[in-house]
C-alpha cells in the first residue's frame, strides 16, 4: 500500500479517493481538546457562563490567530474563557466561567477591545480609499486653478 500512494505521488498526485483516504488514516489524530480546570479555578463557578458572540475576525484580532492570548487573559482576570467558532466561521461564541462581577468585567473589556479593533479598521479602510483617490487624482495635469497675484 505504501509503494502505492509512493506509485501515485510519482504520478504528479493523481491517486484515487480510496488511496487518499488511506494517506489520511495513516496520519496521526489531533490532540483531543480536553482542558482541564486550574488549580486556582473553584468549581462551583463552572455553573453559571456568560456567553456572548463577536465576528471571527474580531477575535482574531483580540485573542490571535491561535487564540495564545487566552491563557494569559485567564490568569489576570481570574476567569475560564472558551472561544468557539460558529455560525459557519462568522460568528465565535465566547463563553466566560468565573464570579458574575468579574465575567461582566471581562466582558466589557472584550466588547471595548472589539470596539477599539472596530475604529481602527474601519479608519485603515478610509485611509485606504482616500490613498486611492489621491493617487487617481494626482495622475492628472498639474495646473492651478485660481492664480494670486
Amino acid at each position: 500500500m505504501a509503494d502505492d500512494a509512493g506509485a501515485a505521488e510519482a504520478q504528479g498526485d493523481q491517486c484515487t479517493p480510496a488511496q487518499s483516504l488511506g494517506r489520511l488514516l495513516k496520519l496521526p489524530l489531533p490532540p483531543p481538546r480536553i482542558r482541564t480546570r486550574p488549580w486556582w479555578f473553584p468549581v462551583q463557578e463552572l455553573r453559571d457562563p456568560l456567553v456572548f458572540y463577536l465576528e471571527a475576525w474580531l477575535a482574531d484580532s483580540i485573542f490571535g490567530p491561535d487564540r495564545a492570548i487566552i491563557p494569559e487573559i485567564e490568569w489576570m482576570s481570574q476567569v475560564l474563557l472558551t472561544v468557539d467558532i460558529v455560525n459557519s466561521g462568522d460568528l465565535v461564541e465566547i463563553t466566560i466561567f468565573g464570579r458574575p462581577r468579574v465575567q461582566n468585567r471581562v466582558k466589557s473589556v472584550l466588547l471595548s477591545l472589539a470596539n477599539w479593533h472596530r475604529k481602527h479598521r474601519a479608519r485603515a479602510e478610509k485611509m485606504n480609499q482616500l490613498e486611492e483617490f489621491l493617487k487617481t487624482h494626482a495622475s492628472g495635469p498639474q495646473t492651478p486653478e485660481h492664480r494670486i497675484v
